[in-house]
Parts: C-alpha cells; structure tokens; sequence
C-alpha cells in the first residue's frame, strides 16, 4: 500500500494539489458523485482517462426502462443531474408498463449518444467547486497509522504521472474500467470499452488495503449504418408525447419532451441465426473458458439466450438509433464476443440486415470489481475510512443504478468530510435503496440489475412520486435550492388540497353523470356520492368528470396524475404504509458492531458466519441477509432484550 510519504520517495513524483474530495471515473457514477459534492460546496476533483468520453453511453443509447427510469426520477429528486441531461438529450421517450398499474409505469428515452457526453461535460465544467482533469489514478493513498477501529485512512491518490492529489475521501466509480480485457472470439486486448485505455495497479492497490476484489464480465452488440439495412422488413417502434420529462424541475417549469421522435425497430431471429451460433459456439470466449468473470443473467449474449433457453427457437432484437447525427444503428439484445466473420453472418441472417455493414463489432469485457458486501449502507468502505465506491464497480448494471449510487456515495462521502451525519435511503424510501440494500447486504454473484419485483414497497415507491419521497433529502443536504424546493411544496399543497376538496364534494345523479359513466361502462349510482368515490372505479378518471365538477381549478398534469392515483389506490397505499410501519420498527433495532455472533446461542453456524462478514446495523438489515432465517432472527432479537435488560440492571445497581 501507499502513503503519501512512501508516494513522495518515488523518482519525480510531487504534490499537484488538495482536495476536498477525489472522484475517480466520469461515467455515470461519478458524474453524479462530482455534481453532488461540488454542488454541496466541496473542493472537487473528477478525474477521467478520456475527457472526450465522460459520460459515455458504451453499451444501449437509452435511459431509463422498467425499474430504471424509477432510479433516474429518483436521483433527479435528489438534486442529482443524469434526468435532465437526458431529457436534453432524448430522442425517442416512452412509458413502459402503460398496461399495468402505476407501480410499475416506467419512463424510457432513446439517447443522442455523442450529445448527451457532450452536454454533461459541459454541466459539469461550469459547476463551481468541481475540477475535472484526464489522468490515470494507479493507487490510493493512505495514512500510516491506523485508524482506533483498525482501518486504513484515505489521504490522496496516485496518478500514473506521478502526481499525488491529497484528499480527505475518495469515490470510485471506475466501471468496467479495473483491469479490464475485451474478448472479439479467439482476440483479446488489453483494453477498456469502446476502445478506451483500461485502469491497470488501482485494483492492485485496493488488493494490498485488503478490499476484496471479484471479477464480472458483461457485453454489448454490434452497431450498423442504417443506409444499409431494410426497415421494411422490421416492425415500427414510434415513441410518445404524452409522457413527463425525467426531471421533475422540468416537468415543474412546463418543459415538454421532445414532439418530433426518431422511430425504434424490431425483428426476430431466424432459424439461420440460431444455425450459424450453434455451429460456432466452439469459439465463444464464453464457452470456452477464455472469460473468467461472471456475466449477467438479465441481460446475456446471444449465444448464451440460445444456450440457456434451448427451447425456444427465436429472439426478438431492437434496432435503436445512436442520434440524430449519426447513421449508427444499436442491436439490442444481440451482444456477442463470438469472432469477427461470425458476427457477420450472424447480422446478415436477421430480417431486413442482409446487406447490413458493421460499423463496430460486437464484444465482451472483462473487469476487476469491489465485493459489495464489504460496504456500508453509506458506500462507504468498511475496510478503508474515506473510501466510497459506486456503479459497476460495486456489482452493478446500468448507467441508472451506477447514477444512484454515485450521488449517495457523492452526498455521503461530502457529509463525512464535513463531519456531519450520513445519509441512508432505506427500502422504504425509494428504488436507490433497495438497490444499495441489495447489494451491502446479500452481495451478488453476477452484474446486479434493478428490477419492479425486488421492491417489496413498488405502490408506493412509483416514478410519478419520487420528488415526495426524495427532494425534502434533497433538500437537507443541500442539492435541492430554495426555489425548486418551494415548488415542490406548493405542489404538494395543491395535491392534498386537490383531494380532500373532491372527497367532499358531493355530485347528485344526472343525465350528464349517466352518459359520463355509461360511455366507460360504469353505472350510474342512486343517490349523491363523492367526486372521490367515483374516481376509485376502475373505469372512471379525474380527466371524465370535469363537466359535472363545475368548482374544479385548472392544476397540471402531474398533480392530476398523483391525485387520480393517490385516491383510486388509497386501500392498497394503506395496506402498504402498514408494512412499511413493520419494516421501519426492525431498522430502529440497533446491533451493536462489536457483537460477537460466535459467543450468541441459538445462531446457526451459517447465521453466525454471515453475520460477522456482513455486520448489519439493525435487525431490519440481518433479516435480509441469504443464509439469516427467520428462526435466526427471533434468537438476535431475545439477544438485544438480553442486553437491554442487562444494561437496565447495571444503571439500577449503580
């Protein structure tokens, strides 16, 4: 490991600077982690291994998607910046799920891929307090001595350069940048994605701190020009108007998306595609053992869908567009590291893509990554005091789960340099929180990906409401100013307003009621009966009753939208604020960090075992960890009344 003094004996090497904090990697991750500290008036340095990449988009040109676009409402909520950089940037939005319930209605918007780098690295180059400069970080630095609990304590990192840059904490958001190899069939490069340089000794240097390291690999498809592929042999895929933009600043100031969209396209394989993989499979990396890492089971290569789903003859492949200046064309859900020549057949053997040219090949890479279970709820490092890490380097997927976590870890690593009380989004509270929860508290084995079903409170935690749940946090920390935050409140206002006005008015039975009701299949009722009783029938909408709602005010689309949904789910909310009142009396069952597991009685070997790795902070937390049963669970809970009677007699006795 490296201190600052044995830095410092190195040949050359020399102080460039001070920070409050350092933030290594500027993708999705740590942009939000920069922007956060930054925006709470922190000295920053982001540093990038390509300016021209910062926010890349290497994988699918989109943002948001079930499960996803909760995570981008939510860290726009906070005051985080990807929502309204993509709603600049969009050029196809949709709602996803429009079928089923709110609960999982799931913004989703193609990217302009080049502009949306463009436009954040701008944002972010005009942010006071925020420095961004290209540089190779090969190591952290750390004081000599321990700190009382026996950790490692941030104090700089290295660059490749041999400049050292002193810091009180450090966020890395390296991605799939650590040691990272890319695998095209039987070639192998040294390299990060899209060609990019990869990190090299930054692993090592987390190794020789005793941070454990695990290894994931992940893919993504070919590109082609569109002048060459046949959209008439494809389905249409146009996007939609109607739909709010991801920032809730936006939504609020009346910005609309985008009225003219560029369309998507969608084939299934053929017979052929299923041939020509099958006889190739010999020569995926995947197969033949080249590829070390663990890839995701959500999202896996083309060869694995057909390896893994044996029974099913075909898959169904979208052709996105890269942006409005490009011809590039995205094949999503046909990744592959099978060879060059193969990829060829492989796309010509698709509807209407033929003739199509690649214009990149597809691959797969491979890269070093941090155990997640040796993380706090905060992000923070349970080994390394000041080390905060966030996205694809903690196990994840996605640029949204790897925004997420970058403005926690952002926010978190800020409120530690300032010495004040960190800040955790439980399970209740938001999407962000199941996916940290996760990820700190059962670990993955395969790239993490957000999804609707791994929340247990998915009513309540809808993309339409995250700015209630999240923004008053915003605003605490300080990413949220004074002026949105009054906004957000005169919102609030007019929603509860809203809705206890329409409980209490009362409509009389009418022709005009009847014809209203009749047209949506609904009957009419045989005496007086709220406006709100009537809007929690499946058929009828706030939108229908305008003519017999003669007192209604003029309110915009979003307080109409929460209010239809606040009244037409009010039993099931209920019935879910209950079980969140369960959930939150487990999380204020402090355990105390220096308990013994061992010495508890009743603990199942595994229990015990489990417990000690992850060292949960409340019972609420051990209840989730895999391997802790509920049996296990009762015997912590009658420990803590052990102790708690213990301490009680101990006060008595003195």
């Amino acid at each position: 490991m490296f201190t600052i003094d044995k830095a410092l004996e190195k040949e050359y090497t020399y102080v460039a600077g001070e920070f409050d904090v350092v933030v290594v990697g500027a993708g999705h991750a740590g942009c939000e982690a920069a922007h956060a500290c930054a925006k709470m008036g922190l000295k920053t340095m982001l540093f990038t291994l390509a300016l021209d990449s910062l926010a890349n988009l290497p994988c699918n040109p989109s943002i948001g998607g079930t499960a996803k676009g909760q995570l981008v409402r939510e860290i726009d909520a906070l005051g985080g910046i990807m929502g309204k950089i993509a709603d600049e940037c969009a050029i196809q939005t949709r709602m996803l799920n429009r079928s089923k319930g709110p609960a999982v209605h799931s913004p989703r918007a193609q990217m302009d891929r080049s502009k949306y780098s463009v436009r954040m690295k701008h944002a972010l180059e005009n942010l006071p307090n925020l420095t961004i400069k290209q540089a190779h970080i090969v190591s952290v630095l750390v004081d000599e001595e321990l700190t009382a609990d026996g950790k490692s304590k941030i104090t700089g990192v290295l660059t490749g350069t041999n400049a050292i840059y002193k810091c009180k904490a450090v966020v890395i958001c390296s991605g799939t940048y650590m040691e990272a190899k890319t695998f095209l069939g039987e070639v192998i490069n040294e390299s990060g994605p899209d060609g990019l340089p990869r990190s090299v000794g930054l692993s090592k240097s987390l190794r020789d701190l005793n941070v454990p390291i695990l290894r994931f690999k992940t893919g993504t498809p070919v590109r082609v020009n569109k002048n060459s592929v046949d959209f008439t042999q494809m389905t249409r895929q146009d996007g939609e108007t109607d739909i709010p933009p991801f920032s809730y600043d936006n939504e609020m100031n009346g910005v609309k998306v985008p009225s003219e969209q560029i369309p998507c396209w969608s084939v299934w394989t053929t017979p052929e595609t299923k041939q020509v993989i099958a006889d190739n499979m010999h020569r995926s990396p995947l197969y033949s053992g080249v590829i070390e890492g663990v890839g995701p089971r959500y999202c896996p290569s083309i060869e694995d869908k057909f390896k893994r789903f044996s029974d099913k003859d075909r898959h169904q492949i979208f052709i996105e567009p890269m942006g409005e200046n490009t011809n590039e064309m995205y094949l999503q859900g046909f990744s592959t590291s099978l060879p060059e020549e193969i990829q060829e057949k492989m796309v010509h053997s698709l509807p209407g893509l033929s003739n199509a040219v690649i214009q990149r090949n597809a691959y797969a890479i491979e890269y070093d990554l941090v155990d997640p279970l040796s993380l706090s709820a905060t992000l923070e490092s349970k080994i390394v005091d000041g080390l905060f890490t966030a996205g694809q380097i903690n196990g994840s997927s996605g640029y949204e789960e790897a925004g997420a976590q970058g403005i926690v870890a952002g926010i978190n690593a800020a409120l530690k340099v300032n010495g004040e009380e960190a800040l955790i989004i439980d399970r209740s509270e938001g999407y962000v929180g199941v996916l940290i929860d996760d990820l700190v508290t059962k670990g993955t084995n395969e790239p993490y990906r957000m999804m609707t079903s791994r929340a247990e409170y998915r009513l309540f935690l809808r993309q339409d409401n995250a700015d209630s749940r999240l923004t008053p946090l915003g605003f605490r920390v300080g990413l949220i100013d004074q002026e949105r935050y009054d906004r957000f409140t005169n919102k609030i206002n007019a929603i509860e307003e809203e809705k206890e006005r329409i409980r209490k008015t009362y409509i009389a039975p009418s022709d005009t009621l009847k014809e209203l009701l009749e047209s949506v299949g609904s009957v009419l009722p045989v005496s007086g009966i709220s406006i709100a009783e009537l809007i929690k029938r499946p058929q009828v909408t706030y939108k229908l009753l305008a003519p017999v709602d003669k007192d209604r005010k003029e309110l915009s689309d979003d307080v109409v939208f929460a209010v239809e949904t606040d009244l037409k789910y009010e039993g099931y909310l209920k019935l879910e604020q209950d079980k969140i009142r369960k959930f939150k009396e487990l999380e204020t069952k402090v355990l105390p960090q220096d308990i013994c597991y061992e010495d508890i009685k009743g603990l199942r070997i595994e229990a015990r075992q489990k417990l000690d790795k992850v060292k949960p902070v409340n019972v609420g937390q051990a209840s989730r960890i895999s391997g802790v049963s509920p049996a296990d669970i009762a015997v912590l809970m009658v420990y803590l009344q052990t102790i708690k009677h213990s301490k009680t007699t101990e006060k008595i006795e003195e």
